[in-house]
């Protein structure tokens, strides 16, 4: 059966924490027991119970020693909590953040709380002596504690068996599903105590928080780290500090790449203020989808939601389509990329055609002047790349746009969808295509190893490919199983036959061993129309997301996969 983990921690200053931890552990197939999150003074007695029912016990502790409820020798709930535990022989995760790392208020010493203080301190000390029973493990944010967690327990998760609901068996929550409802994006050294804060304030969100520095030196471990955050987040804010503002200004590529970040995951992003107006927004930023003031709330010291943080609660939802997301766990993200040419690398190209035979030779012109023929070819390439339009009407991003609707409408939705989804809607995660970023050693390489690892959609133009700057990019993703892939022919399909792209200098042939004889329904080649490509996509969206382990049309792993999938045993 799924084994149950009770999660302990002080309130207060664990919150961004707590969500951490529960996600990591949802995220390994566990149920968590998270009492009583909206309430200060949980029964006592409830919560030990709690501890009883559960089969793991796991215990985060930093600074803070906790309330301490009448009739319990002055203990806090939280020391209660483990002791039970241990009085009971429950396996025990111990996990302490390193007080070196603690701010502010963080610290019961520096709240002036020195009983409080030297209660936590002993029973820190306790749990890291020699003879006691477990082995703690030390952390500093709460990237670092979902990583320990995940390695502490994945051995338990894999030795549990499978929940039975009756003769079924309930499968484990889809492992791409947005656990995370807003994640707030503060700037390092400048807003982490706030960014803490707010998503202390804001349980009901499920947030989380990521810190990003835009010096060129932490950017890029940085950005790696917001975008693993963003890729199981539902929506995005960045927190705008004055002082986060200035160091975004003294290095205004990083910034620039940051927001830009935001806004092509999820399509928007929105904007919490502290003590700066709307305005302030630097040039070249792309325009969010709302902006809300915290700088008074913030500046307050409140706790509880309230004045500018009342507005937020309800103003952020109507605030964007997508931010009604706020609120729904049912779901899980599909990140795809568009290899195609925009409008000003097709106008160079079309001016001077001559470039596809002096870069990549005179058979790969002779192709490409067959594709492009005589029309305004161009014009059917836009601003960014998931803007073209691959059979007039209707870019790639709206024809991707529909098909997942259609997907996500009750009525159409097939057993087997069912089985790849496990009862979520899909929502899409943008790449932006850029030649010098699908490098093995580009910076941003570890963001795009990471999304093809989670499993994600490539759509290639095959004219597009004879770009001397696109040609041979991305061919580590397009073999790779774990990706979907399809190449498009817009122009003149006649002219580019299987045969002539398995041979061409397009370099296709890295998709022939999927295509040709592992018969990968999740790799196609030489879609043709609208409607052949709504059927693939209609068909193979939701396969993308049954999860990388589904390898290509392997009989033997793809019936493993769906057996697994289905809960069978």
């Amino acid at each position: 059966m799924t084994r149950q983990v009770y999660l302990s921690s002080t309130m207060e200053d664990l919150g961004p924490f707590r969500t951490a931890t529960a996600h990591a552990l949802t995220k390994l197939g566990f149920l968590v027991k998270d009492s009583y999150r909206a309430s200060a003074n949980p029964p006592v007695a409830q919560c030990l119970q709690d501890v009883a029912d559960s089969d793991i016990y796991l215990g985060i502790f930093a600074g803070h020693y906790g309330s301490c409820p009448d009739g319990f020798d002055g203990k806090s709930i939280t020391e209660l909590e483990y002791r039970k535990a241990a009085e009971l022989k429950k396996p025990c995760f111990i996990f302490i953040r390193d007080l070196k790392v603690l701010v502010g208020l963080e610290s019961d010493a520096v709240k002036g709380d020195f009983e409080a203080a030297k209660k936590i301190n002993a029973l820190r000390g306790e749990l890291q002596q020699p003879d006691s029973p477990h082995t703690p493990a030390f952390f500093t944010d709460s990237t670092d504690l979902a990583l320990k967690v995940t390695q502490a327990l994945q051995k338990v998760s894999a030795e549990a068996e499978p929940q039975r609901d009756g003769l079924f068996n309930k499968p484990a929550p889809h492992p791409g599903q947005l656990h995370t409802g807003l994640l707030i994006v503060g700037i390092r050294g400048c807003d982490d105590a706030a960014v803490a804060r707010l998503c202390s304030a804001l349980p009901d969100w499920s947030p989380a928080g990521a810190l990003y520095s835009p010096e060129a030196a932490q950017a890029g471990d940085d950005r790696l780290t917001v975008d693993q955050s963003l890729a199981y987040a539902r929506c995005a804010a960045l927190l705008l500090s004055p002082a986060g503002l200035s160091r975004l200004a003294e290095n205004p590529a990083g910034g620039e790449a940051l927001v830009k970040m935001l806004a092509a995951r999820l399509g928007h992003y929105t904007l919490l203020l502290e003590g700066l107006p709307a305005s302030a927004l630097p040039a070249g930023w792309p325009a969010p989808a709302a902006s809300f003031p915290v700088g008074h709330w913030l500046g307050s010291g409140e706790t509880a939601i309230g004045g500018e943080l009342a507005s937020l609660v309800q103003g952020f939802p109507m605030a964007a389509t997508g931010n009604r997301d706020v609120t729904n766990p049912r779901l899980v993200g599909l990140a795809y990329s568009v290899l195609a040419m925009t409008r000003a690398e097709a106008d160079v190209i079309a001016a001077k055609p001559d470039l596809v035979r002096d870069k990549l030779g005179g058979d790969a012109y002779t192709l490409f002047a067959g594709l492009a023929g005589a029309g305004d070819w161009a014009s059917g390439y836009g601003p960014c790349r998931h803007d073209w339009q691959p059979f007039g009407n209707g870019s790639v991003r709206e024809l991707l746009a529909e098909a997942v609707r259609t997907i996500n409408t009750p009525r159409t939705r097939t057993l087997r969808d069912n089985a790849a989804l496990r009862g979520n809607d899909i929502r899409l995660r943008y790449y932006p295509f850029e030649p010098d970023v699908f490098g093995q050693d580009a910076p941003d390489w570890p963001l795009l190893e990471a999304m093809r690892g989670r499993g994600c959609l490539v759509l290639v133009d095959e004219l597009s490919a004879l770009h001397p700057s696109l040609c041979g990019r991305g061919d580590v993703f397009l073999s790779d199983p774990a990706v979907t892939v399809a190449t498009l022919s817009g122009l003149d399909p006649a002219i580019c036959s299987l045969d002539t792209l398995i041979r061409s200098p397009q370099r296709i042939a890295v998709l022939v061993d999927r295509f040709s004889n592992k018969l990968d329904p999740r790799c196609e080649l030489a879609i043709n129309n609208k409607a052949r490509m709504r059927r693939w996509l209609r068909q193979c969206l939701p396969e993308a997301l049954a999860g990388s382990e589904a390898l290509g049309a392997n009989a033997d792993r793809l019936r493993e996969f769906s057996n697994s999938v289905a809960g069978a045993r």
